[in-house]
């Protein structure tokens, strides 16, 4: 049995998928081929479930969530034929861009680095970890009043005795700032280290109080059985601006 899709190497806010089901080579006709993606909420499927026709051939649609930037995605196709699960995983990259910003942000902690606990869930298996952590991200920052769409990167990195978890390359899906005292940016990230890899959605708050003291929360997951979730308080880098688009620092 085989299941297979066609998916472009990059979706500008929309694509088509096709695809093909057979048995033994012979094709399967009136199956139902399910679409979802990871992380969710950015691309739409028309129609869901596609249907295969007499060749085992199916389309469907996907549209990008107007306003994403540039981001790694993972298609996942789903059908099932003479009571077995088929199921394929592509990787690609999507974007439905927009010229302006919501708002703009550069965070980060003072002196790179600060005390955390880590909740993990490594393959099923859960444990805590403390070690040293450093957040950064910039979104949409430039010192003039206006928004760059164009700033967009966000990392973190972790390490406790012997083990390493980053978040390199971070890629937003959106972002959110309140004032000057909270920050937001959900996203995309590859995991690295000796504990995770590949694609995982990061999530990145701050709440920042009196003292210029942060309350830190991060949350990634990779919808494969690995998690990772801590939230501190450390001190905000120097450098640290939150703002709406024309207001100038």
């Amino acid at each position: 049995m085989s299941l297979t899709i066609n998916v472009p190497q990059l979706i500008t806010c929309d694509a088509v998928i096709t695809g093909n089901v057979n048995c033994g080579g012979i094709p399967v006709q009136g199956a139902e081929i399910f679409f979802s993606d990871f992380p969710e909420d950015v691309v739409f499927y028309d129609p869901n479930p596609a249907i295969s026709d007499v060749n085992g051939d199916f389309s469907t649609t996907v549209t990008v969530l107007p306003g994403t930037p540039l981001v790694s995605i993972d298609v996942n196709a789903t059908t099932e034929v003479e009571g077995d699960i088929l199921e394929v995983h592509v990787g690609t990259q999507a974007e439905c861009p927009i010229v302006e910003c919501p708002c703009k942000f550069r965070i980060g902690v003072q002196g790179n680095r600060a005390h955390a606990n880590v909740d993990i869930t490594n393959q099923g298996m859960e444990s805590t970890l403390r070690g040293r952590i450093n957040v950064t991200a910039v979104q949409c920052f430039t010192a003039s009043p206006n928004c760059n769409p164009a700033v967009d990167n966000f990392n973190v990195t972790f390490r406790s005795g012997g083990t390493t978890i980053n978040f390199i390359q971070g890629r937003r899906i959106e972002i959110d700032c309140i004032n000057d005292t909270f920050a937001r940016v959900r996203g995309t990230a590859l995991g690295t280290g000796n504990l995770f890899q590949g694609l995982f959605e990061v999530l990145i708050e701050v709440s920042i109080g009196a003292g210029n003291i942060g309350t830190w929360t991060v949350t990634a997951n990779d919808n494969m059985g690995h998690t990772f979730s801590t939230t501190f308080t450390a001190r905000m880098s120097p450098i640290t601006s939150i703002g709406e688009c024309g207001v100038q620092f």
